[in-house]
Order: structure tokens, then sequence, then C-alpha cells
């Protein structure tokens, strides 16, 4: 969609002067407590190696569940995990020139915004590194998680005000929840809702913009922290309470499992 649309081009990864209204961060998030170790910092390039930044989550020791918008067209994804600190994330940082998106993924209504990328070599799992919980696999697509008015955690690098122009130097944590609303249906039109859901926070007011696209949208189900969407499609300008709309994960379980085998 033309509002996020993420021509980075000319920008460098980690520095360079960013669009505020193009891709999304945290507005008016905490510092996330202790280590959020699902999360994956993603710096994503061209081949000649200029491109931008956003989110994802450790689905297993191979595979990093994202959005589409940052891994279509693009060329290297140089993925850092372990730690809530930016520049401590360096101790651990892989680069993969492999990954897939749906293949009916469309950037300009964010139809199917879901995509894989490919470690190459194995996580090593510890208290700082480790993955989240899929969806169970339903054949039926019934009563798709998250349900409304469910509360979520989301976590991100990027940025913290419109005025900004680098990444967060701390993680940071907000929680929205699930709603369909009339803003909800300005963002995705006629598209069916079990492909996505909207979010938004109604007391603190946080939201996702610059530098975030692609981070998780995590839920409790039966006690375990699990992936139910992802960060998609966000305003132009991120300081209000439009909503967020997220990739509903439970939706496309059955694909997840016939790419990564989990």
């Amino acid at each position: 969609m033309k509002h996020l649309r993420l021509v980075a081009i000319l920008i460098c990864v980690l520095g360079a002067q960013a669009e505020p209204e193009r891709t999304p961060r945290i507005i008016n998030g905490h510092t996330a407590p202790g280590i959020v170790g699902y999360h994956a910092f993603i710096a994503y390039m061209n081949e000649e190696f200029a491109g931008f930044f956003g989110g994802g989550t450790i689905i297993s020791d191979r595979h990093v569940l994202s959005s589409a918008k940052i891994i279509h067209g693009w060329f290297q994804w140089e993925i850092r995990v372990g730690s809530n600190v930016f520049v401590e994330l360096e101790r651990i940082t892989m680069k993969s020139y492999h990954a897939v998106t749906h293949p009916q993924f469309d950037f300009h209504t964010s139809v199917n915004d879901i995509g894989i990328i490919y470690l190459p070599e194995s996580l090593e799992f510890t208290q700082n590194v480790y993955p989240v919980a899929l969806p169970d696999l339903n054949p039926d697509r019934t009563n798709l998680l998250p349900l409304k008015n469910e509360e979520g955690t989301i976590v991100g690098f990027g940025y913290t005000t419109s005025a900004a122009i680098n990444h967060s130097d701390l993680l940071m944590r907000a929680f929205q929840r699930v709603n369909f609303d009339a803003g909800c249906e300005v963002l995705y039109g006629n598209q069916s809702p079990e492909i996505y859901f909207c979010a938004r926070d109604n007391e603190q007011f946080a939201n996702m913009c610059l530098g975030d696209v692609g981070g998780g949208f995590v839920t409790l189900v039966r006690g375990r922290p699990t992936i139910t969407g992802i960060v998609s499609y966000v305003r132009e300008i991120c300081e209000t309470t439009y909503p967020t709309g997220f990739t509903r994960v439970a939706y496309y379980r059955d694909w997840i499992r016939h790419v990564t085998q989990l």
C-alpha cells in the first residue's frame, strides 16, 4: 500500500535520514523489561547494500517470521538477536540471502503480507534467545486467534518520535487491544477479516511506526506466548489513535508449515 511503501533505496541501513510517513515505529511505548528473546532486529538491503530496518519473530532455530514488505524485492537480511540494548545486538548477528513471501502477496493492498527468512545456521537458544510459539493448526479456520478485545504485546527498535532519524537505543514495548472498528475498515476495505486484524491502545496511545514493520503481536495462548499477528499496516501519522493493521498469523498456519515444516 502506497502509505507504507518501503522505497528506502537511498537510505543507509542504520543511520541515514528516513521518511517518517513510510514505515512504522513504536510511539508512547516503554523500555522492555528483561530480554525479549524472540524478537529479531532485521536490516534489509538491496544489491547495493542500501535499505532500511524492521522487525521479525523467531519461530525456530532456523526461521524468522516477518512481513513480506521487508522481504519482497530485497536481497540481503541481517538478523540481530539476544539483547534489549541495540549496541549489544552485534554479539549475535547472521546474514541471510534466502527468504520467501506468500505467493499471493500484494504490496498495494497488504493482502497476504507474510514471509519467512531462513537463517544460514542454527541459533543457539539461551535465556536471551528463544522462539515464540505458533498458533495451532486450524484446518477449518474457525475462531482464528487473536479474538476481539484480546490484548497483545508489541516490541521494536523503531523510531520513538516523528522527529527521530535513527533506531531506538533500547527495545521498546507496548500493548494493544484487538478491535474491528470503522478505522480498521478504512485500512483494509473489503478484505476478509480472516486474514487481518487491527489493534490499538486507548490508554497510553502506543502505536507502531517507522522501523517496526514485521514485528510480532504476541498473546498468551494457554499460558504460552504465541505470535498471532505481524505488523503490516499503519497510518502516515503515528501519533494518533488510529489502529495498527496486522496480518493474522493463524490464517496462514498451513502455509507456514508448508515452507518451514513447523
